[in-house]
């Protein structure tokens, strides 16, 4: 027994869409069959004779083959437990020669870990220079734990070999996470599978670079297993990395791993080209890296490359520089500078502040801002936003934090207390100063990485007009307008605040000082205290919804009107001003605490409503997502 079973269906053209119907199965449970379908088919319906698929689901898993014919189109899917039914078996399994025959018949190879069918040939493909050349950035990708990572198509078979060497290092090396791909992805549907999943798209680009320091971790990996994965599989064993408790535990065991100081060759369009892998000093680029511009001083950052890196030493309670050896080689670098800072070349020993490396290394980062009075909820928005963070894949968004430090620090100061022990936060103090919360790499489909930086700024001291305005309003992207509803029937105090927001948003466009306008989307928050208002109620509980401009265009009209039938006008100002801007209602917790201690708990939990939605429309006006509905939204 296998523990496998099988599953042959027809796909027949209805009138709209495939009509999947099944037609034999191994699986003698008819429920647990239907299941398989349900799930299935939407994968079933998005085939190609051309490619194939392996669905991790976590607990189990799926290999899906569409034999078609000038005649008939079918697909064969091979079901099982995910232990048994692993990337590698499916992987080795016979080629089914044509529509309903082959595996079915047959007798599937035994699920224990004997080498398949086709083991050597794919082996053989595996290490073989072309499949080297698309392993290498696929494998930096994994390592730097990205989700979903997609590569150009080039051809039947090679996506195979690529799959086969990922799925065997990432196992040499201990990551147990999910893995899936699609050989042959023409939709770019990702069924929201758990893990990693790799699409081999033929309208695909060349792929997103990775990062320079977990290219050069690939590369090392990919020679070693090109020259033998025995090999690779006893040098990773004797340095602890299966055994490593974690991502970061066998980040950290990876960059202490000795370069191999082998060579070899990858194929490119060009023809063979030979790849080093014995790292002695890496020659200059001589191009200097990216100018930015502090957003803490806002003096400019000539070269951003060119900086000192730092650690923050907890024993000395301060940052210490990291001293790089010139000779040093690429994965030793990559140790050095991993979760390091650089420190702003303008300031002074008694003021020195210090950003993540990793900031300036994505282009021109992208900085918004909360604004609003103090109590207005700006606090738990923010923070609701960062904890709902990874909702953001339902858009087909990648998103990882910018600092494992600075990210960890606020998930455990603020998210957690409050998505999970429903804690009540402290405000924003009207002395404090303008805060970097959080940070994220955010990257939307195939588009580039950016940074996007989220500043959290008080409310009492931008109500003021003699305190000195927060340095990063006049270099932030967009800001968030915060409104809590209380605040329409006495609006007075939120003119103040918004208007000596503006004030600056004003002085920067008349004076062209930035390329690009400032975004702003307005939020109605704590919107649970209206919940029984129309169009509030309807909106609040709408659900996430999708991409379309058209539906940020409904919401922002019905919060304008409903502003306006209470007079509250004044409110929309950052609308009138800002060339791309956006309405929206939202409740960080759900639910109020009218006479509740504001030092307790919410007394029935915190459910977050529609928090990402000023974010995504944010994230679109700023460019940060991609595509020609991005473009419309807030216009």
């Amino acid at each position: 027994m296998t523990g496998i079973d099988v599953i042959n269906y027809d796909l027949r053209a209805g009138a709209n869409v495939v009509v999947v119907v099944q037609t034999a199965t191994t699986i003698r449970d008819s429920r647990e069959a239907e299941r398989w379908v349900r799930r299935l088919e939407p994968w079933l319906r998005r085939g190609n004779p051309h490619g194939s698929a392996y669905l991790n689901f976590t607990h189990q898993a799926a290999f899906i083959r569409w034999p078609f014919t000038a005649a008939r189109r079918s697909a064969v899917a091979i079901v099982g437990d995910s232990g048994a039914l692993t990337a590698t078996y499916a992987l080795e399994l016979p080629d089914i020669d044509a529509p309903g025959r082959g595996l079915l018949q047959g007798q599937l190879p035994p699920a224990d870990g004997t080498p398949g069918p086709r083991h050597d040939k794919i082996r053989a493909l595996a290490r073989a220079p072309e499949s080297i050349a698309v392993l290498i950035p696929v494998l930096a990708h994994a390592l730097r734990e990205e989700r979903r990572v997609v590569v150009p198509w080039t051809g039947p078979g090679a996506p195979d070999g690529v799959m086969w060497g990922l799925v065997s290092i990432m196992r040499m090396l201990g990551d147990q996470r999910p893995v899936s791909f699609v050989s042959h992805d023409a939709s770019g549907w990702d069924g929201d599978l758990p893990g990693l999943l790799v699409s081999f798209r033929p309208d695909a680009a060349a792929p997103v670079p990775p990062d320079e320091g977990f290219a050069a971790l690939a590369r090392d990996l990919a020679a070693r297993f090109a020259r033998g994965p025995a090999e690779l599989r006893r040098a990773l064993a004797e340095h602890g990395l299966p055994a490593a408790a974690g991502h970061h535990a066998r980040q950290s065991l990876l960059l202490t791993l000795p370069p191999s100081g082998g060579r070899l060759e990858t194929a490119h369009q060009g023809g063979p080209t030979t790849v080093t892998t014995s790292y002695a000093a890496a020659p200059a680029s001589g191009q200097a890296g990216p100018a930015l511009m502090c957003p803490m001083c806002l003096s400019d950052i000539p070269d951003w490359k060119s900086l000192d890196y730092w650690r923050w030493d907890h024993d000395r309670a301060d940052y210490v520089k990291i001293d790089i050896p010139p000779d040093a080689s690429p994965l030793q670098r990559v140790r050095y500078q991993h979760a390091a800072y650089v420190r702003c070349p303008s300031s002074q020993d008694d003021s020195a502040h210090y950003l993540p490396a990793q900031y300036g290394r994505y282009g021109k980062p992208v900085l918004l801002g909360f604004v609003g009075l103090t109590k207005s909820g700006k606090t738990h928005l923010l923070t609701t936003m960062i904890g709902e963070m990874s909702r953001l894949r339902d858009y087909q968004v990648h998103c990882a934090p910018l600092d494992p430090a600075t990210h960890n620090t606020f998930m455990d100061g603020s998210v957690k207390p409050l998505l999970r022990d429903n804690q009540v936060l402290p405000g924003t103090p009207d002395d404090a100063s303008t805060v970097l919360a959080d940070a994220f790499i955010i990257r939307h489909d195939d588009g580039p990485e950016r940074v996007v930086a989220l500043f959290d700024v008080s409310g009492g001291d931008l109500a003021r007009r003699d305190r000195m305005m927060r340095e990063f309003l006049y270099i932030a992207d967009g800001l968030f307008f915060v409104i809590d509803p209380e605040h329409i029937q006495a609006s007075r105090v939120g003119d103040d605040t918004f208007s000596n927001v503006l004030d600056v948003v004003r002085d920067v466009m008349r004076e062209g000082a930035r390329p690009e306008p400032v975004s702003a989307a307005i939020v109605l928050n704590k919107a649970d205290k209206a919940r029984f208002d129309e169009p509030v109620a309807r909106w609040l509980h709408a659900g996430d919804g999708t991409l379309e401009p058209t539906e940020f265009l409904r919401e922002s009209a019905d919060v304008y009107a409903y502003l306006d039938a209470r007079r509250a006008l004044a409110l929309t100002e950052p609308y009138q001003v800002c060339q791309k801007a956006t309405l929206h209602v939202a409740s960080p917790t759900g639910g109020t605490l009218e006479g509740e201690d504001k030092n307790s708990k919410y007394p029935r939990g915190v459910t977050p409503l529609r928090v990402l939605r000023p974010l995504l429309a944010m994230l679109a006006m700023t460019g940060v997502l991609t595509g020609e509905r991005a473009k419309q939204i807030g216009v």
